[in-house]
Order: C-alpha cells, then structure tokens, then sequence
C-alpha cells in the first residue's frame, strides 16, 4: 500500500482519479463528482488531495476542500471491490495528521445521500449530520422576466480587493483572512469571475462565476448586504448572471444552497433551477480522533 499527496493533480493522475469516479458511481448508482479543485484552499502549502495504490493500481481517493482555517470539508470513494479492508480508514488518517498540524480543528464530511456505503462509514465514525446542500441546475431555454433594471454588475479586479473582501464578510460573516484568501485565489483563478454589485453606484453585492466548460458555468458566493435584502434585488442579481452568461453562450448553469437557507432556496426554483443532487454534510472534531 502506498499513498500519496498532492497539491494539485497534473492530467495523468486527473484522469486515473476520473476513472476511479466513474466506476464507484457506476456500481453505487450514485451522479456526483468529488471535488478535485484545491485552487480556493486558504492554504496551498497543505495537501488537498490524497491518493492510495497497491502496485500500479489506484484503489481510493481523499479530497479536502478548505475555504476555511476553521473547517475542512472531506469527500472519498474506494473501489467496490476493496472495501471494507481499511484503505479508507487509512486515508483518513494521513488527513487528520495534516488537519492537526495546521490546527484546523473540525471536518465536515461530504457524502451524496443514496450512497449506502458513505453513510455506512459516517455511522462507523458517529459523525453528526448538520445539514444538505443541494445541487441545482438550470437550462437555457427559459425566458427571464426583466424589469427595471436597478442594478449594475461588473467584473471586479485587484483594485476591488479591499471592498470585496469587506463586502463579503458583511454578507456572510466570514473571518477576514480566509475571506483574503478566497477572494485573492478567485481574482488570480483562469477559469473563475469575481463581481462586484453596485446600487446608485454603491457597492452592496458580490457574486463569482466558475467557467467548468465552454457549455457550463456554475454560480457561486452569490449575496448582498443585509440592508439591501427584501427588495427583490437578488433576483434580479440572478437574472443579470444569467443573462450574462447565456449571451456567453452557456448553455446550463448550475449552483449549490443550503437546505438551511429558505430565502435562497425558493429564489432559485422561482429563476427555474431543479435540484440535481443532494449532498448531507456531517461534523467531526479532528480532537476526536485518537
């Protein structure tokens, strides 16, 4: 048994690791993707991305996802047939090792809800479900009721970095080097958007758009201040995304909520966005483990 760590992954290891996705979803019945992207992780010195082999032969994966100093999200899949043997168990173990040495003191673990195996592991480790995200899409086709338009919506760039990094941890109460960290890995990222929302030219909103495809783009770190909530202006913030994108040529969009965040949740399907997939996040403390 070998394992390896990595900061990132080049084509050739991206590809084994697709493979291994493809096979577990397939004899899972399950359509999600593991989170291979370490470029938003606060730190980029810390492994994201663990791999185990027994020869040449790649048996299972661990990803961790870290927006944050606080938290980790962790996310894995072994081949059907060596389950059960520990090899996540040992994954597990290289990843806590690195939580712990850069103090990260909680994982929320990440598992699509009909997968029996995952939530068979997560009762193993008497992790505790906190809440679902789901995984909503929405096609092109459907006409957007635009009326005046109050807003204005522009790609920032490096000279908007303080009043983004302000701007977002009003709107999501976030720590303000992990926001520094977000924000600067989203300006320097090739495939990612940063916007900045403006009002009677004040900015009161932010946005960010990931291009995965020439066809796909997904929406992400979408909010507005608190003042500014209830006036039907994230809605329309929405709409111009949209608009934006589908004059881009994209042809689906996608986006993730909490299951806890109502308000966002019925603003979505109201734009016409169906859920896709459900993913239920489960806490542990790192101090839990021996």
């Amino acid at each position: 048994m070998i394992i390896k760590k990595y900061h990132s992954l080049n084509e050739p290891v991206m590809s084994r690791v697709l493979e291994l996705e493809t096979i577990c979803n397939d004899y899972d019945q399950l359509k999600g993707s593991v989170f291979l992207d370490t470029s938003l992780n606060f730190n980029q010195a810390i492994p994201g991305i663990f791999l185990l082999y027994e020869g040449q032969t790649l048996i299972s994966m661990l990803s961790m996802f870290m927006p944050s100093h606080l938290e980790v999200e962790i996310s894995a899949m072994t081949r059907p047939e060596y389950r059960q043997n520990g090899y996540f168990i040992a994954l597990l173990e290289q990843a806590v090792e690195e939580l712990r040495s850069h103090n990260i003191p909680e994982i929320l673990f990440v598992c699509e809800r009909p997968s029996e195996s995952g939530n068979d592991v997560l009762n193993h480790l008497k992790a505790r479900y906190e809440h679902t995200e789901y995984y909503m899409s929405l096609l092109r086709g459907r006409q957007l009721n635009r009326g005046k338009q109050r807003l204005s919506l522009a790609k920032a760039t490096l000279q908007d970095f303080e009043i983004l990094v302000q701007l977002s941890r009003e709107i999501f109460e976030d720590n303000y080097d992990d926001t520094k960290s977000l924000i600067q890995n989203r300006l320097s990222s090739q495939t990612r958007e940063q916007y900045l929302v403006t009002v009677d030219d004040k900015p009161m909103g932010i946005a960010s758009v990931n291009h995965l495809t020439i066809e796909e783009a997904s929406i992400f770190g979408l909010g507005i201040l608190r003042e500014y909530r209830g006036n039907g202006y994230g809605e329309e913030l929405l709409g111009l995304i949209l608009e934006n994108l589908w004059n881009q040529g994209k042809q689906q969009v996608t986006l993730e909520v909490d299951s806890k965040n109502d308000r966002a949740f019925r603003l979505y399907q109201r734009m016409g966005f169906r859920i896709e997939l459900a993913y239920d996040f489960y806490r542990k403390r790192v101090a839990e483990f021996c």
